[in-house]
């Protein structure tokens, strides 16, 4: 038998360089405006979760105190039930009052940006190609951090202190 030799084609390399054209069209992002965008709503979007969640977890810390302890006499009894309890009533009472405070700040920046329009874009231009907490405050962006973290530490912390004294 003879052997029949095929005849074949070189094969082509392929490229793995994309035209950058390509490129962009296949990416989620259009512009790194567009990445940016997202970005804030999605902070955004999980501050707000944070926010809501974080009542919502101090009352349920209220109402699990009340149904275990039976009411007022029987949290005054409990240390953990008592301890509980101010740690909740605090959060909510400095929750309301960072709220106000962030709520004065943000009026007081929104005069601030309609009292001089002139001085707000040449404000924008100084601050478009850098890292800055403008158009916000660093104190508006400290505020907001220090009361997110508040927004879920508060409640944890409450929380472990009910479960303990379930357990005590």
């Amino acid at each position: 038998m003879a052997s029949i030799k095929r005849k074949t084609r070189p094969k082509k390399k392929k490229s793995h360089k994309r035209k950058s054209s390509d490129n962009i069209s296949s990416r989620r992002f259009k512009t790194a405006g567009d990445a940016a965008d997202e970005l804030y709503k999605g902070f955004n979007d999980w501050s707000s979760s944070i926010a809501s969640h974080g009542m919502q977890a101090a009352y349920s810390i209220i109402a699990a105190n009340w149904a275990v302890y039976g009411g007022a006499n029987g949290i005054m009894e409990s240390p953990y039930a008592k301890n509980s309890m101010a740690i909740i009533v605090t959060f909510i009472g400095l929750n309301l009052l960072f709220t106000g405070w962030m709520t004065f700040l943000y009026t007081e920046r929104n005069k601030y940006a309609n009292d001089d329009k002139e001085r707000w874009d040449k404000e924008f231009r100084k601050e478009i190609d850098g890292s800055s907490s403008w158009p916000y405050t660093k104190f508006i962006e400290n505020l907001g951090a220090f009361m997110r973290f508040l927004k879920v530490g508060a409640p944890v912390i409450a929380g472990s202190v009910f479960v303990c004294g379930l357990f005590s």
